[in-house]
């Protein structure tokens, strides 16, 4: 099952109405029944160009503030980590502090049995037993020892039992902490698939808008003006109009890398780190190809077909020494998404974007949403 093969899940949300239709039995009717039928597929595909616009600036849009809110999601999960190692710590330092009151209060348990066993008058009785002075002096003494012993011993357990006391409270709060980002992460993550999930269903609609223009453009050539054509024309020459995961798949077969779970999730994790406008170009490399054009002041370019975009990423991948090789060899073995992204994240092709974050950001809610998908899918 690919990543991108959304079909089942767009095809209930959407139903965009085929072009193939509007000129159908044009031999059979009357002029008038024609032009009524070509002003229509005219309009038709007016509206398609408007639609196609529309969603291109609405994706843009939407994938700013995906990346936006993945940054942010990475970072509730670094807060989160710092938020469990010092509650981790806290409750060490909690069980150390129960352990040495334990062995505290043996120690004074014991010193009380030998108080009682001894009685109260027993330094008294020591004393008038003793032939000289000297020795009763010493025994004073040591009852005196015995005495700021026990009190130093007490001293102790009740600085333990307030430190105790102050670990429990310390843990009590972190723990509270620790639930509140729990439950502040867990919304953003769910706002975060569930955008991600309405951007593959953009897309999706977008292509099919795509086919719908070509379609047209095939069956009204001769009847279109050139402006007509130009526009209709304009309207596709932006974009790759697939879905991530098609392209993903496409490229995956390009390379002869497999067509599998890790692979397509680190591949569309980095279609979403890179989208532009650039036709047939989703990762936004600069390789040149004959007839190719430039998008962007980056360099970045604009193929003429789906088969160039992917020579040109592949040879990009290709060169020697940027880091590259990693990226290849993790995609050959299909090796964990965040593997290759770590690869894709050290290489030279985007080093310091996204403020570190590059595509490994992504990474996970490209995962949750193939697993949900993937599920929903085996239950069908």
């Amino acid at each position: 099952m690919r990543l991108g093969d959304e079909r089942r899940i767009i095809g209930r949300l959407l139903a965009v109405p085929l072009a193939m239709l509007l000129l159908a039995g044009t031999a059979s009717a009357g002029p008038a029944d024609t032009k009524i039928e070509i002003d229509q597929a005219r309009k038709r595909l007016s509206a398609l160009e408007a639609q196609m616009s529309s969603e291109r600036a609405r994706l843009m849009s939407m994938n700013e503030a995906l990346k936006e809110l993945a940054g942010e999601v990475a970072q509730n999960k670094r807060v989160l980590g710092t938020i469990q190692g010092r509650l981790a710590r806290t409750q060490a330092l909690r069980v150390q502090t129960v352990a040495e009151l334990a062995t505290l209060q043996e120690r004074i348990d014991r010193a009380a049995a030998e108080a009682y066993v001894r009685g109260p008058g027993y330094v008294v009785e020591t004393i008038m037993h003793m032939d000289s002075l000297s020795d009763a002096s010493d025994a004073l003494a040591y009852a005196s020892a015995i005495s700021s012993k026990n009190a130093q011993l007490a001293d102790e357990a009740a600085h333990l039992q307030h430190e105790l006391e102050m670990r429990e409270k310390q843990e009590s709060a972190l723990v509270s902490e620790r639930n509140a980002m729990l439950a502040r992460l867990n919304k953003a993550q769910d706002s975060l698939v569930a955008q991600f999930a309405e951007q593959q269903v953009r897309l999706g609609n977008l292509a099919r808008a795509g086919a719908e223009v070509r379609s047209l453009l095939a069956q009204l050539a001769d009847r279109l003006r050139a402006e007509e054509i130009a526009a209709a024309r304009a309207a596709l020459e932006r974009g790759t109009p697939m879905t991530f995961g098609d392209w993903a798949t496409a490229f995956l077969g390009h390379i002869r890398a497999p067509v599998a779970r890790n692979n397509l999730v680190v591949i569309v994790a980095w279609e979403v780190a890179e989208y532009t406008q650039a036709r047939w170009n989703p990762l936004a490399t600069t390789y040149p190809m004959p007839g190719a054009t430039t998008y962007n002041g980056s360099g970045v370019k604009n193929y003429v077909s789906l088969d160039q975009g992917l020579q040109a990423t592949r040879r990009t991948l290709g060169h020697c020494c940027y880091g590259y090789e990693a990226i290849l060899a993790n995609l050959a073995r299909n090796a964990d998404p965040m593997t290759t992204g770590q690869a894709i994240h050290d290489s030279r092709w985007c080093a310091g974007c996204a403020h570190g974050g590059y595509v490994i950001d992504i990474i996970p809610t490209v995962e949750r949403y193939y697993d949900h998908y993937a599920e929903q899918s085996a239950s069908e």
